[in-house]
């Protein structure tokens, strides 16, 4: 491992800040000594270390959520509306962003619109001819049944004009569909 590490030394790079305003300097240098902590054990796999190490871990773990704690409630107790403020906080939490640009946009006649009323419209004119054409396409089957035709394969053969393969229909009980 000595010798890896030797080779290939390990190159730091400054990468984005995070935006955790809770991290405090003593939770960063924490953090760096856990990592030391870590490394060390890996090396010597000693269980006095590994120890040592887990619990650093459970003490760090807590250091950092009364961080967070303390972070939110000063920023909810100094907060002039505390309900706005408590809904930004869950939304940065649950990482639940909401784009502001969202529009809505259609191509009506060949042409891309936004404007509301132009979109409400097209949608209540849709959907208003959906129904039309259910009811028009419900009347044209409605001529194909025959109200004394009480057998499926009756009811079949008259309403498609293609031979079937012969089917014979047997009652089954809850438990033998259970089974399948």
């Amino acid at each position: 491992m000595k010798i890896f590490n030797a080779s290939f030394p390990v190159k730091r790079t400054q990468s984005e800040q995070c935006d955790n305003k809770w991290i405090t300097a003593g939770i960063r240098t924490s953090c760096n000594n856990k990592r030391k902590l870590y490394l060390l054990y890996k090396e010597n796999n000693n269980t006095k270390l590994k120890n040592h190490y887990k619990e650093y871990c459970k003490l760090l773990t807590k250091f950092i959520i009364l961080a967070k704690k303390s972070y939110y409630i000063t920023k909810l107790t100094n907060s002039a509306n505390k309900t706005k403020t408590t809904w930004n906080i869950i939304k940065t939490l649950t990482n639940n962003q909401r784009e502001l640009n969202n529009m809505l946009m259609m191509e009506i006649e060949g042409k891309l619109t936004t404007h509301h009323q132009k979109l409400a419209e097209n949608f209540n004119t849709y959907y208003i001819s959906a129904v039309d054409n259910i009811i028009s396409k419900k009347q044209v089957n409605d001529t194909i049944k025959d109200p004394d035709i009480e057998d499926p394969l009756s009811y079949l053969y008259s309403a498609f004009q293609q031979p079937f393969t012969d089917i014979k229909l047997k009652n089954a009980t809850t438990g033998e569909i259970g089974k399948l």
